[in-house]
């Protein structure tokens, strides 16, 4: 399994084991939506790997992009579902498949009204940087 893979299943399960995520988002953490979702719900978007490695070290940089989506809760809702994920991974010693997370941290958050209106979502855009175990 590569490093990218392995890091996303990781932190999804670990994700889909918090017990105040899983208050507000039920078992809707998915790295795919589903085609009609309920809402609220977590999915995993992007995941973009580099390879940064130097003379010495195998390292691989990995971007993975979370996308919250709420309908009724707006900003609130999603800012607040948001914070719980930054704090979760901010505590988390994640420990992927053959992978040893050097680096783990969010980049940027982003909370917007989509184009309907109706639909608030948030971006949080994390970066890990991850060597062979």
């Amino acid at each position: 399994m590569s490093a990218a893979r392995a890091l996303a299943a990781s932190l999804l399960a670990l994700l889909r084991a918090d017990a105040t995520l899983a208050a507000g988002l039920g078992t809707r953490i998915w790295d795919a939506a589903p085609r009609d979702p309920d809402f609220p719900h977590l999915v995993l978007d992007e995941v973009v790997a580099r390879d940064r490695s130097g003379q010495d070290t195998m390292l691989e940089e990995i971007r993975l992009t979370l996308r919250l989506f709420s309908r009724g809760g707006g900003r609130v809702e999603v800012a607040g579902l948001a914070e719980r994920v930054e704090t979760v991974i901010a505590g988390a010693i994640l420990a992927p498949a053959g992978v040893r997370v050097v680096l783990l941290r969010r980049e940027a958050t982003e909370i917007r009204p989509l184009r309907d209106r109706v639909t608030t979502e948030a971006v949080l855009r994390l970066v890990a940087l991850t060597e062979p175990a």
